[in-house]
């Protein structure tokens, strides 16, 4: 009855298992890995959204990729504050970014083609990718006290699968390592797209959360290119509004190659037309207010990474430098046979307390990834719950 492609095993898998047994007997466990911002006291005034309100909302206008003022909000409101200057011709609004991606791999892919895409990253287009019937290949993002991409092995992977690679991935920050993109990154992965015709996919949803300056990154990939090349990003990390369901593509590169993109991408997203039409017409009046929620969220991840280096200052666990975004990774001693898994089990028993393991996110070794979000005095609780569960596990 059912499509061979739906053939997941949806049945938990042994974390989500402990979790709800957890949950079962009655226990509330410390959660450090929630990055909603609704739910953590980083919510925008009532005013705010009683103001949202647009008459004009109350007609209906479906356009495949939004409403012109919508557009035109994304590119001159968010884009144009930037210092970017783009055409609101070359947005296309969706309800999500995971949408934009869905689009994106049917205008670029046929069943069997290849896209590159980072690792570790967050595990975000696997469903997306089997459901259109691509296949995800990796390359490597190395950390040797800095994040970097092996562009030599994407290049490689690219001479490898031939003509079947049709797109390559990045995300700029990473989630969760935290890394941007740097110029001499772009321009390496810009010229092996542009020499085997492949277009170039930036997610930088996470692009207003840089923790500190540096030099070497890029702030965007918004611009003129070499390749075909398309940008997301949305409301839910941008303005931290989830609820609202509003993301954007920009299209940049060369006009011979976006202009028959964006006639191809009108078809896709005029079959799906999910974008509300009140979001649309409050852009400029929720990119006005983003920027204050946005010094409210980078003072607290500023204020938690010093919660975070104090508490595991002389114990056995580090953490991994990050350079933006809501999220940061800690490294915890490997004992025996105790992954990170088996530390996110051990730590939910013995101290109620909840974390994502790395490998989650195809990281090697044993980490656990926490959210820059957590409010300060339940962060701070809980690193206090992690070390001395660690320092214990250290003496056994």
């Amino acid at each position: 009855m059912f499509s061979h492609r739906t053939a997941w095993d949806a049945s938990p898998n042994r974390l989500a298992h402990a979790r709800l047994h957890h949950q079962s007997c009655g226990r509330t466990a410390l959660d450090l890995s929630c990055s909603n911002p609704t739910t953590l006291d980083l919510a925008y005034d009532e005013d705010f959204y009683a103001e949202l309100f647009d008459a004009r909302a109350m007609a209906y206008e479906p356009e495949p990729f939004g409403l012109r003022a919508g557009r035109e909000a994304v590119a001159s409101h968010y884009y144009g504050r930037r210092g970017t200057r783009i055409s609101g011709e070359r947005v296309c609004l969706t309800a999500s970014t995971s949408e934009g991606y869905a689009h994106l791999l049917a205008l670029l892919c046929d069943p069997g083609d290849v896209i590159l895409v980072p690792s570790p990253s967050y595990p975000l287009l696997d469903y997306l990718a089997e459901l259109a019937r691509v296949e995800l290949v990796c390359y490597p993002v190395n950390f040797d006290g800095h994040w970097w991409i092996d562009t030599a092995a994407m290049a490689e992977l690219v001479r490898r699968y031939g003509s079947r690679v049709k797109a390559v991935v990045c995300v700029a920050p990473n989630n969760p390592t935290g890394s941007y993109l740097t110029h001499e990154e772009l321009d390496q992965i810009e010229t092996l797209c542009t020499n085997a015709d492949l277009a170039l996919i930036v997610d930088e949803v996470f692009s207003d959360y840089p923790l500190y300056p540096g030099p070497r990154r890029v702030g965007s990939v918004v611009g003129e290119r070499e390749c075909l090349t398309f940008v997301l990003s949305g409301l839910s990390k941008v303005a931290a509004l989830p609820q609202f369901k509003l993301a954007w593509t920009v299209a940049c590169g060369p006009d011979e190659l976006v202009r028959p993109a964006l006639a191809r991408l009108a078809i896709i997203a005029d079959t799906y037309l999910n974008v509300a039409t009140p979001v649309q017409h409050a852009l400029p009046k929720i990119f006005a207010a983003s920027e204050t929620m946005q010094g409210r969220i980078r003072r607290r991840m500023l204020s938690n990474l010093e919660t975070l280096d104090a508490a595991i200052k002389d114990s056995p666990i580090s953490r991994l430098p990050v350079e933006a975004g809501w999220s940061t990774i800690i490294r915890l001693p490997h004992l025996g046979e105790l992954d990170d898994e088996g530390w996110v089990l051990r730590m939910l028993e013995r101290i109620d307390l909840w974390a994502q393991p790395g490998s989650l996110y195809d990281m090697q070794g044993c980490h656990l990834v926490l959210s820059l979000l957590t409010r300060p005095h339940e962060l701070a609780e809980g690193l206090s719950r992690v070390v001395a569960c660690v320092e214990q596990e250290c003496r056994c």
